[in-house]
């Protein structure tokens, strides 16, 4: 399961990563590196307000 977990995550990653690359040529920099950021900072909110059901297994 957690091998699964991890390609999943790797497999949708690259596929976000594909995607902003489209706009790498039609947005100004600052844009671009502002899409970034962004996308950066909401994955890091999802991965803190989970972070007690991922510290859970840990515990036992």
């Amino acid at each position: 399961m957690a091998r699964g977990g991890w390609l999943g995550t790797t497999a949708i990653g690259n596929l976000m990563a594909g995607l902003i690359w489209k706009f790498q040529g039609t947005l100004e920099l600052w844009r671009f590196f502002l899409i970034l950021m962004v996308m950066c900072m909401v994955s890091a909110a999802f991965i803190f307000m989970i972070l007690k059901r991922l510290e859970r297994p840990s515990e036992a």
